[in-house]
């Protein structure tokens, strides 16, 4: 490859699979924020299963394109997350750069939410199965301890690690480090119904630990929300590589009025089933009329309280589809993946709430959103297989310029002190550490020295070169 194209190649990414397909390259420019192909796939499959008409749910051939997004989002799960993997062994040091520089830091948040959506698939289309229940509850725990990691490790390292943060840095990308909690309480309100079929316990652990993480997930989402409108009224629209990030605020709000209705629907049927009522272990239980009163209130709790974030909700989507109008993106970028999962999830609360109260305003409306997101997902699809895959120009991480040069540059660098230094390497204790001799080297050191050296040290070593110039002299003298 000429020098010209070296340096294309390091100012603008890979290039296209035609020149060669350049995979260290990619792999050094492949950031966590792929992981938002993934969201936004299991956002579309749940979408599509949740479909309101008919009245009673998706058809069977909607049911089945559902299935073939969540095929599609494992198998790209299971790909990005070999290649996330490859790039942090092969350069150590991008994953603190990775952790302590937003955004970069934020998109952690990404892979707990596709395990949360490949979660959800699994109950949706093997939900009848006791061994799926267990598999999907397994990888709750998986999701659980994930999101915690995310979440409390990335708030952690951005207030006592990262540079200092002016409000006017502030965009829905920051949501990302909440919106994990959120979603993986909705994805076990998901299992309650079938895994109490199989063990009540765990149900109910399930369901004590989702409805923390949605408490605590949707308290630090409005403490966002709050500083990121103030910083919109403060200084406008963010910049345009961060303006689908408006979208963002759908995702916590709307799988949190989803996951709220969801738990309430399994504690009203574990009141009425389990005839369980607090401080019922001395006096005689509660008959079973007030058993259902109360669940049914329980009930119409999770309603209000779904109509009360979808609506929340509703703003901004007004507000982030007129900053895309008023101001449209000149050109596609990883980041405009975020509109996917947040309308996706805006869409499903709605067809849950539709299908409880039986209004048709509500599933047209759900329609309306289910087609407008599958749109966008083929428009990113088709844009991220042409750049990225075809042309590898969205394999591109800002401040990894010339990296792979700089490497090549150091090692060679290393390599020309060894051979001055006589195959001698400097240990990081401050000693030496002798290169062993290869059969090349003493190939040469025969053909230089002559058939004088076979009278040396066999090992081509300096006494043997010694002893032999000492004879030479002593023959002159």
């Amino acid at each position: 490859m000429s020098e010209k194209n070296t340096d294309e190649g390091r100012a603008m990414g890979p290039k296209s699979w035609v020149t060669g397909w350049h995979w260290r390259e990619r792999i050094l420019h492949f950031t966590p924020s792929w992981f938002t192909i993934c969201m936004g796939t299991g956002g579309v499959q749940l979408a599509l299963v949740n479909f309101p008409y008919p009245y009673t749910g998706a058809v069977y051939w909607m049911r089945n394109l559902g299935y073939c997004f969540w095929i599609v989002e494992i198998s790209t799960f299971v790909i990005f997350a070999v290649m996330l993997t490859i790039r942090y062994i092969w350069h150590p040091k991008l994953f603190m750069k990775s952790v302590l520089e937003f955004p970069t830091c934020s998109y952690f948040g990404a892979i707990p939410i596709a395990i949360d959506t490949s979660l959800v698939g699994i109950i949706s289309y093997y939900g009848y199965r006791d061994g799926a229940v267990w598999v999907a509850f397994a990888f709750y725990w998986v999701a659980v301890a994930t999101t915690i990691l995310s979440t409390f490790g990335l708030l952690i390292v951005q207030i006592m690690k990262q540079k200092h943060h002016s409000m006017e840095e502030v965009a829905g990308i920051w949501l990302m480090t909440a919106v994990p909690m959120v979603i993986t309480a909705n994805a076990g309100a998901n299992i309650l119904g079938n895994l109490d079929r199989v063990s009540t316990k765990a149900a109910l652990t399930v369901l004590i630990v989702s409805f923390m993480f949605w408490s605590l997930g949707l308290c630090l989402v409005h403490f966002i929300l709050a500083c990121y409108f103030w910083r919109l009224i403060s200084y406008k629209l963010p910049q345009n590589q961060l303006l689908a990030s408006g979208f963002l605020p759908l995702a916590p709000l709307a799988q949190g009025a989803l996951s709220a209705q969801l738990m309430c629907i399994y504690l009203s049927n574990y009141l009425k089933k389990d005839h369980y009522a607090p401080t019922q272990s001395h006096p005689p239980p509660l008959p079973q009329s007030t058993l259902n009163s109360t669940g049914e209130a329980i009930h119409w709790l999770g309603i209000l309280v779904s109509l009360f974030l979808l609506a929340h909700a509703t703003f901004w989507l007004v507000q982030a589809s007129a900053s895309i109008l008023y101001r449209l993106p000149l050109s596609f970028n990883i980041g405009m993946w975020s509109f996917t999962f947040p309308w996706a999830s805006y869409a499903t609360g709605w067809a849950i709430l539709s299908r409880d109260l039986r209004n048709d305003g509500m599933r047209g409306w759900t329609a309306f959103n289910t087609v407008a997101v599958i749109l966008i997902w083929l428009y990113c699809a088709v844009e991220t297989v042409y750049y990225g895959f075809w042309k590898g120009s969205l394999f591109f991480a800002p401040g990894l310029e010339g990296w792979i040069g700089d490497e090549d540059d150091e090692e060679s660098k290393n390599k020309k002190k060894e051979l001055q230094k006589g195959g001698r390497t400097m240990k990081s204790n401050g000693t030496y550490d002798f290169r062993r001799p290869s059969a090349q080297d003493e190939e040469n050191r025969s053909k230089a020295n002559g058939p004088a050296s076979a009278s040396g040290h066999s090992n081509g070593s300096e006494e043997g070169g010694m002893t032999q110039r000492k004879s030479e002299r002593g023959g002159d003298d």
